[in-house]
């Protein structure tokens, strides 16, 4: 015979179990992440791997051998930030929906800073606030049931 207390730590190892496969699933699709970026006039293209790790760099036509070679260096990285920073967001997307509400790895004040710092103070306060909400995004036994 099933007590309720025996249904509902089913129910939360069930979540739970759900919860640990979307993880799996986004750190597959995270492996697998790269940013891409073409500079403005086209000469240049740049692509990362998921860890901003530079793999590609193409040098496309003949305009860059105009350019003194302070100018073609900027532009190169200038091109490869671009590529990283496409990375980052991409990245950013997977992470978001597994993140517990307000502590998403989006824009808002419990984003990563340009430099990877956190805003701890702002993600203690969101933290505090979700305590009532569902630990994950989707998940049916939060709350004080």
């Amino acid at each position: 015979m099933s007590t309720p207390l025996h249904e509902q730590m089913e129910t939360a190892l069930a979540d739970l179990r759900a919860q640990q496969a979307r993880i799996q699933g986004a750190s597959e699709q995270l492996a697998k992440t790269t940013g891409k970026a073409t500079s403005k006039d086209r000469s240049v293209e740049a692509v990362v791997d998921n860890k901003g790790t530079l793999t590609s760099l193409k040098l496309k036509g003949t305009g860059y051998r105009k350019l003194a070679p302070a100018e073609l260096a900027a532009k190169i990285v200038e091109t490869v930030r671009a590529a990283q920073d496409a990375a980052a967001a991409q990245a950013s997307e997977w992470l978001a929906g597994l993140m517990p509400t307000g502590l998403g790895f989006g824009l808002g004040p419990t984003a990563p800073a340009a430099d990877g710092t956190w805003d701890i103070d702002a993600m203690f306060g969101a933290a505090a606030r979700a305590v009532a909400e569902p630990l994950f995004t989707g998940d049916r036994t939060g709350g004080d049931s």
